[in-house]
């Protein structure tokens, strides 16, 4: 079912449909009536084989994005829980880094161990409630996140780029449209970031370009565990030098200006070039662990602003751990929106309390690579900006120094941005990053719907009336847990489904996304809340009412086609200043049918559990947990057995599902039906030998890899 690199992006429309329990989804017919087609041949089974899930098919449905093979990422607050995971999948320990009390651990496999089969395995031994493995707050496959390049060259301002670009000694602040659109001038006249460490979380900056010289910092490179000095050229590839320059230049005359030309560059490489091993060729990328590592780097040196020009689709439970810490040590991240030009998921800039950037043109239009979202904060300028480029990149033709160029994306707004959280910081150094950010938003220039909208967010960022603008109060947080209603019944208190989506809304439109992990901890991004564990963090949001929904694309976990049946909505109302605690449970209800015609006596059978159940429960057995309709054994020619889950049962169990035809003497044709919270599948009719055990997992049209409904 998976390849070894998995490649995920989830639409607003696609997460919609998910989250609205649309069955069409799962139509196994494209006719829409499954029973009206020809009864399909039954593939016997073994009644007496052991039910077991296969650690490989289980791991799979965990993981959500592109990765990197034969490594594990483990966050964990105990050192013995570490220990346990590492022995459980054989493997090796290859770094740590702490995060107050929350550690993390790059766990690489033995040859043969797949990242699906380690998951797998780690999970079921995390989530056996009869020996549970405690201290363990998530595992998860190294996620790779790629750089944001700039997109080709779009409409390039009036201005044009002369000739004495290559000149290092001219002045070359007129072609610097992205200033005048923001008010810099007017801006420096009330700070210009002194004082102030911006971490460039990037590819390294040119600490010897003319304009940056003595203005980069010690940095850090996490991969190679490497301290990268000051002043020197870090940069292997060009993208964080002119990130870099969008925020330092020096305003000297010469060569560009940065937004806020007094702050001091710290160069965080988390893109290195790679070669690939066996094929070759060189990309850029960067894993979960090593990005996190370089964030948590940064904030423990004294980074006041981080900026982010990187990201992808996939959410990582490590790097919304990382943004958490540097909220909680008040840092301010700053996020490129990304340059697909669609209402595209993006991480890390979907996280709460990040300022997330999109691109616009110079006549205050958002550009055409812009991403789309609820999550934006505000827009910067993007296209055509003019910035430092390494040294050693040369003109063509000549072999002369470019040293500047021309680049659009949203990695060239993002920095726009730091460089004003950067002047804001200056001026007001004890708010928090929250309301840094809400000063931002609310000064910024209206430029495409009337209020927030999902191309600019709150607009165009306004240096010049942000730097004079009072301080708003400050953000909200709040925790939300997603427990099964069954699970107070049974177990006394609340135990929270993990790895579940958690999603923000307003005005119909999602504005801040985390997700549930495995177990709570005692540090920002895996708290441990009044409730227990298992607990979505959203902190320094926005004020006001959302609704809140549960569930989404993860809730197909395990293959286990759970989507759409456990979706789960609340409100949440904040005030400024205010946590909030919310519970949001779901229900999960299971029924099962089975209607035949032909004489015999055909049952239902069902295994209640995979945890705990040592055998399948018929009408004639009786059931656990469930309850049977009656043994109904077809005396009129043709018959109907259904079986009833209800609470209180166990939670995080496969319910599988067969059919008993061990009492007939004759053939029959069966047609099986499903609901799972009000959604309705049908499948079948098949044709059922006399004398026989079907399984449906071994059937051609059976729904998933792993033998049944997951029941939450």
């Amino acid at each position: 079912m998976r390849k070894k690199y998995i490649s995920i992006a989830v639409s607003l429309l696609g997460l919609a449909l998910l989250l609205t329990g649309c069955a069409g989804l799962f139509s196994q017919d494209d006719g829409g009536c499954p029973a009206c087609g020809p009864a399909l041949p039954a593939v016997p089974g073994d009644p007496t084989a052991p039910a077991q899930i296969d650690p490989e098919l289980f791991g799979a449905g965990f993981i959500r994005g592109e990765y990197i093979p034969g490594e594990l990422v483990v966050g964990y607050t105990e050192e013995a829980a570490l220990a346990q995971v590492v022995s459980l999948v054989d493997g090796t320990v290859a770094d740590t880094f702490s995060m107050g009390e929350l550690k993390a651990a790059l766990v690489e496999l033995p040859a043969g161990m797949s990242v699906a089969r380690a998951l797998g395995v780690v999970l079921r031994r995390v989530m056996d409630r009869r020996d549970p493995l405690r201290g363990v707050a998530f595992v998860e496959p190294n996620y790779m996140y790629e750089l944001i390049d700039p997109e080709p060259e779009g409409t390039v301002p009036t201005k044009g780029l002369g000739p004495m670009v290559y000149d290092p000694g001219a002045d070359l602040r007129p072609y610097q449209w992205g200033l005048d659109a923001v008010g810099a001038e007017d801006a420096w006249a009330h700070a210009t970031g002194a004082g102030v460490i911006v971490a460039v979380v990037d590819t390294g900056v040119d600490g010897t370009h003319p304009d940056l010289a003595g203005k980069v910092l010690a940095g850090y490179a996490p991969r190679t565990d490497t301290v990268l000095p000051a002043g020197t050229d870090s940069d292997q590839h060009g993208h964080g030098t002119h990130v870099a320059g969008i925020i330092a230049a020096e305003d000297d005359g010469e060569g560009i200006v940065g937004l806020a030309p007094d702050v001091q560059i710290m160069p965080i490489r988390i893109f290195e070039y790679y070669t690939h091993p066996t094929d070759g060729y060189g990309f850029w990328f960067v894993g979960s662990y090593y990005a996190a590592w370089g964030i948590i780097w940064a904030v423990d040196n004294g980074a006041q602003v981080l900026n982010h020009s990187w990201g992808g689709a996939v959410y990582s439970q490590l790097i919304k751990a990382a943004f958490d810490y540097t909220l909680a040590n008040g840092a301010i991240p700053v996020c490129a929106a990304g340059n697909d030009g669609e209402a595209w998921i993006h991480f890390p800039s979907a996280y709460p309390g990040v300022i997330a950037v999109g691109a616009t043109r110079p006549d205050d239009t958002v550009t055409d690579f812009s991403q789309l979202g609820g999550w934006l904060s505000v827009a910067a300028p993007g296209e055509g900006i003019l910035s430092s480029v390494p040294t050693w990149h040369v003109q063509e033709g000549t072999g002369d120094p470019l040293l500047y160029d021309y680049w659009p994306g949203t990695s060239m707004a993002s920095p726009f941005a730091a460089a004003l959280a950067a002047l804001l910081r200056e001026l007001h150094p004890a708010v928090t990053p929250y309301q840094i950010k809400r000063i931002m938003e609310n000064t910024a220039v209206d430029i495409e719907a009337p209020g927030f909208d999902t191309s600019s967010g709150y607009g165009r960022i306004d240096a010049a009336a942000a730097v004079t603008a009072p301080v708003p109060s400050d953000g909200a947080s709040a925790y939300i847990y997603a427990p099964t209603e069954s699970s107070e019944t049974l177990y006394g208190v609340w135990i929270t489904v993990p790895y579940v989506d958690v999603v923000l809304l307003k005005d119909g439109e999602i504005r801040y996304w985390a997700q549930t992990d495995l177990e709570g901890v005692y540090w920002f991004g895996f708290p441990s809340g009044s409730y227990g564990p298992g607990v979505a963090a959203f902190y320094g949001i926005e004020p006001g009412s959302y609704q809140v929904l549960v569930g989404g694309d993860d809730q197909a976990r395990f293959w286990s086609r759970t989507a759409n049946r456990v979706t789960a909505t609340g409100t949440l109302s904040v005030g400024p200043g205010d946590f909030q605690e919310l519970l949001v449970p779901i229900n999960t209800e299971l029924q099962v049918r089975i209607d035949w015609t032909g004489a015999g006596d055909v049952d239902l059978a069902i295994w209640e559990g995979d945890w705990y159940a040592t055998a399948w429960s018929t009408p004639k057995t009786g059931a656990d947990w469930g309850t049977f309709s009656g043994d109904d054994d077809a005396a009129d020619g043709d018959g109907t057995e259904t079986y009833t889950l209800g609470f209180p049962h166990w939670d995080l169990d496969l319910y599988r599902i067969a059919i008993d035809a061990g009492n007939a003497s004759v053939a029959t044709t069966v047609t099986v039906t499903i609901i799972q919270n009000g959604v309705t599948e049908v499948y079948g009719p098949y044709n059922v030998p006399a004398n026989s055990f079907v399984n449906l997992w071994d059937q051609t049209d059976w729904w998933d890899v792993l033998e049944g409904p997951w029941v939450f």
